[in-house]
């Protein structure tokens, strides 16, 4: 994931000020709470809220200047 958001920093897809390695760690991080908690919860509804809220917080590093 750090890689894929590195080359889409080095194709201005993303803020030059983003860190691509702290991105990484925190979607991964709530993929995996997602996921335990759609396990203990046998619900996929929490893992639906995690890869939301991990969308969201990518999107705040887009480029303006790119378009969506």
């Amino acid at each position: 994931m750090q890689r894929g958001l590195r080359a889409m920093q080095a194709r201005g897809e993303l803020d030059a000020a983003a860190d691509p390695t702290r991105m990484a760690t925190a979607v991964l991080a709530s993929i995996q709470g997602g996921l335990l908690l759609a396990q203990t919860y046998q619900s996929a509804q929490p893992l639906r809220i995690a890869l939301d809220a991990a969308l969201v917080y990518l999107h705040t590093f887009a480029d303006p200047g790119q378009t969506a």
